[in-house]
């Protein structure tokens, strides 16, 4: 298992034990330690010299060394031992560039910046005659290695104490060697936490007083002057050290970060920033892969009880995390969701093993002599097998040190198999609050039950700090995923609209309009795509406000920056490839895309769809979608299909569950048969009632669509099929309300002219029907028998005789309801009630996790 490092017990100077809580408000010392990101370039060392300026109390920083220079300085000492002089000289040259080049802007004047200038000058030259030595002994040891690295950050702190002088306060940089005293582990050296201690105190206390001490981070030295590297997180470890020294207030970790997150932002890119976290909790992450403070950085705050807060230098408002020793409330239970991934999994099996003492020893001893390092130890009741988790590369190494340690009882049976699973990654939930709460682990295996992955191993500390779980590696980032949004750090679903007609812009419309008392509700919508027949727009992050606004007030996607939309499997192949969790495919198009819901649902997306062709398409493709959907656990949302915001499918399913019988439904589904019908009753010619309806706007472009009764066909096949009743489209009887001659024209206007030799007929039958106290409905009927579409004369007393206009109706006849029918009624067409009704399927399917 991997060494904590350097945890040894800062003590106070009187000796006393160091205080646990947080520290005194009389102590307004403040730590600031500035990683190589925050210190990349002129620009940025004078931002961070901005930030120092802006504090108003006593404070001490700490310097990394400017980005990327800690890597050209070893890849120079690796070039002056192979005697690469080229690559050395390019290399320097570049170091020069970069640092004299910072001098000549962050200075604040000529006398300044000349000083700054020759300093600098003269430790690049100590560093080439450094280098000279190397390339003449062609050996690079550790010790010659620290001293090659110090320069790194002893080139950047007079670089940041000059800008901090030019931005109006005094700074002064300090050589870490006077004040941070190691021993002679060169490469990861352990402090001398006591003369530390003083020499710390001496040397900067009285600097405080006048001037901005800037510190070198990562380094020491011995007592006899030796050069020494603090190891991983060396700079961090710095700035904890010195604040625990001198007793600060708080340590600021500026990065290029604005917080610990709840997961990897790659893999979830929804995570949130956390406010604060405990010591232990930080500590676990870290281990577990995310981007935290190393666990042996944290320990001198820690045992002074000294908040640390990370920050981040280009967001420099953002308050950041803190990091402390006590657990809060909020966020309370998992916090976190870390993963690590390039792993292989061992498991030592046999029969032989069980009551043996000393095979667990055995094991680990044989992988601690091949520095084979273990991540994760699981171990079954049973005793018949011991599983462990290392890195993928070590794997093979370590399995062949068990063979070979383990061939007396390979030869004899004890030991069955020793086996290498590769690759696989672990996932972690983390959390203080986890301790002594019900349900956690129930959570965590639902949510990866529901993504549908394997989990391998499991391991749990009997603190109850983490949960860890093993998966395979191409499951990793989706079981991240799964787990994050299974404890609600992830609040978000993401929609990818297909479709940017009426109803898909005026849905774009309503979600804006909606999103804050949303988000008040705990649920957050994210517009990750938009595609229309030819053009595609989709962001990861999602759209931002004004480019939906800009969609729904009809702007092409190309000019928003969109692509040429790609065929659907492309389509579904990049959304999946975001790994976006909770997708839903909103489709507001009225094209073939059944192929594309069945492949959506295989690809664990949601759909929710006022399309009806999908499911008025062949039977065997409607069972698969709905199968698919049932067996994933997925929604899959279709109530606008038909009465577009009417509860016409709610109350369906609802009477199906709830096992009452349903003899018979009927209704009017359509708007615009039922506008003409209206008008027939007023007297209207037929010819003109559809004229006029076309006017309005009810008609599609082309009324035959409408009249063909084909439309209200579809939404009747739908109800037939939700009722169990295996129709095709061509099991239905089907009645259009003009001729077969009429259906045929040449164009629209040849069409509409053709109707008016149907309006003697269409006045006569009203007239007959009317002698008769009926009307004329264009009516949709479904019984267990089957179906039914045509115009009908009805009873006008009765509720749909008594329709009017382009409103629908549902009359269902069942056991409960028999001599009173249930009826629904309403408006059953327009973009605004449509895009509710989709936008109410959506909320369904959120409120599903």
């Amino acid at each position: 298992m991997p060494s904590g490092g350097n945890r040894a017990v800062v003590k106070r100077r009187d000796g006393a034990s160091p205080s646990r809580g947080r520290r005194s408000e009389k102590n307004a010392m403040l730590v600031m330690k500035f990683g190589g990101t925050s210190l990349s370039g002129a620009a940025r060392i004078r931002e961070a010299a901005r930030l120092v300026r802006r504090e108003t109390g006593p404070l001490v920083v700490v310097a990394s060394a400017m980005g990327g220079v800690t890597d050209k300085l070893i890849a120079l000492a690796e070039c002056a031992q192979r005697c690469d002089k080229a690559g050395a000289e390019a290399l320097l040259s570049e170091l020069r560039l970069l640092h004299l080049g910072a001098a000549e802007t962050v200075a604040g004047g000529a006398v300044s910046r000349e000083t700054l200038d020759a300093a600098l000058r003269q430790l690049l030259v100590d560093l080439e005659q450094l280098l000279h030595g190397v390339s003449l002994l062609r050996e690079l040891s550790k010790r010659s290695l620290d001293l090659i690295m110090s320069f790194g950050e002893r080139l950047a702190a007079p670089l940041l104490a000059a800008a901090i002088s030019a931005a109006g306060k005094p700074g002064a940089a300090v050589d870490a060697r006077e004040i941070v005293r190691t021993n002679d582990a060169f490469g990861a050296a352990e402090v001398d936490l006591e003369a530390s201690r003083a020499l710390t105190r001496e040397r900067l206390l009285p600097l405080v007083s006048e001037s901005v001490p800037v510190v070198t981070g990562f380094i020491g030295a011995t007592a006899d002057g030796l050069t020494t590297t603090l190891g991983r997180g060396g700079s961090d470890y710095s700035a904890s050290l010195i604040g625990a020294f001198l007793e600060a207030r708080e340590i600021w970790i500026w990065t290029d970060v604005d917080g610990v997150m709840t997961a990897d932002p790659r893999l979830v890119p929804e995570a949130r920033i956390l406010e604060q976290i405990s010591y232990r909790e930080a500590a676990e992450m870290a281990y577990f892969g995310s981007k935290v403070l190393h666990p042996r950085t944290m320990i001198p705050a820690m045992n002074q009880g000294i908040p640390i807060r990370t920050r981040n230098s280009f967001n420099p408002d953002h308050p950041g995390t803190l990091i402390t020793g006590q657990r809060t409330a909020a966020f309370d239970g998992v916090k976190t969701v870390t993963s690590i991934k390039s792993l292989a999994l061992i498991t030592i099996e046999g029969k032989g093993m069980m009551g043996v003492p000393g095979v667990a020893r055995r094991v680990f001893t044989t992988t601690a002599e091949q520095n084979v390092n273990v991540y994760m130890i699981s171990q079954s009741s049973s005793e018949q097998n011991i599983s462990f988790i290392v890195s993928a590369p070590e794997g093979p190494r370590a399995v062949a040190a068990l063979e070979a340690a383990f061939e007396l009882e390979r030869t004899r049976g004890q030991i069955e198999k020793v086996d290498l699973l590769a690759p696989v990654g672990i996932l972690a939930i983390i959390g203080e609050g986890m301790k002594g709460t019900p349900g956690v682990s129930r959570r965590l295996f639902t949510a990866l039950g529901k993504a549908h992955i394997n989990v391998i191993a499991i391991a749990q500390g009997s603190s109850e700090l983490n949960v860890s779980v093993v998966v395979e590696e191409a499951d990793l980032s989706r079981a991240v995923g799964a787990v994050h949004t299974g404890f609600g750090l992830t609040r978000d679903v993401h929609l990818l609209i297909m479709g940017k007609g009426s109803v898909g812009r005026t849905l774009i419309k309503q979600i804006l309009a909606g999103k804050a008392r949303l988000q008040k509700r705990g649920v957050g919508l994210k517009v990750i795509g938009v595609c229309g027949r030819t053009e595609l727009l989709m962001n990861a992050r999602g759209l931002d406000d004004e480019r939906l606004q800009r969609i729904a007030a009809g702007e092409s996607l190309t000019s928003l920056g969109g692509l040429p939309r790609p065929d659907d499997a492309e389509l579904l192949k990049r959304a999946a490839d975001a790994r976006w969790l909770d997708v839903v495919i909103v489709d507001a198009t009225a094209d073939e895309t059944g192929p594309l819901h069945l492949e959506a649902l295989k690809k664990g997306f949601h759909v929710v769809t006022a399309n009806k062709k999908p499911l008025s398409g062949s039977l065997g493709l409607y069972k698969a979608i709905r199968a698919e959907a049932q067996a994933r656990g997925l929604g899959y949302q279709f109530e606008t299909t038909f009465g577009a915001g009417l509860p016409v499918l709610h109350t369906l399913q609802e009477l199906i569950a709830t096992r009452d019988e349903i003899r018979r439904v009927m209704g009017c589904f359509s708007g615009t048969l039922g506008f003409i019908c209206s008008e027939l009753e007023r007297g209207r010619p037929f010819s003109a009632a559809v004229k006029e309806a076309r006017e309005r706007g009810y008609t599609e472009p082309d009324p035959r669509d409408d009249l063909s009764g084909r439309d209200v066909a579809r939404k009747a096949l739908i109800i037939a099929r939700e009722l169990g009743i295996a129709l095709e489209m061509s099991d239905l009887r089907l009645e259009g309300m003009a001729g077969a001659a009429q259906m045929e024209a040449a164009d629209v206007e040849a069409f509409l002219e053709g109707l008016k030799a149907l309006d003697a007929s269409f006045a006569a039958r009203q007239a007959e029907a009317e002698a008769r106290g009926e009307v004329f409905r264009y009516v949709a009927e479904i019984t267990p028998q089957g179906a039914v579409v045509g115009l009908r004369a009805v009873p006008k007393a009765s509720p749909i005789g008594q329709l009017d206009g382009p409103d629908n109706i549902l009359v269902y006849e069942t056991d409960r309801y028999r001599e009173h029918p249930l009826v629904i009624r309403g408006p059953g067409a327009g973009a605004e009630v449509t895009a509710a009704g989709v936008f109410g399927d959506i909320l369904k399917v959120a409120r599903m996790g």
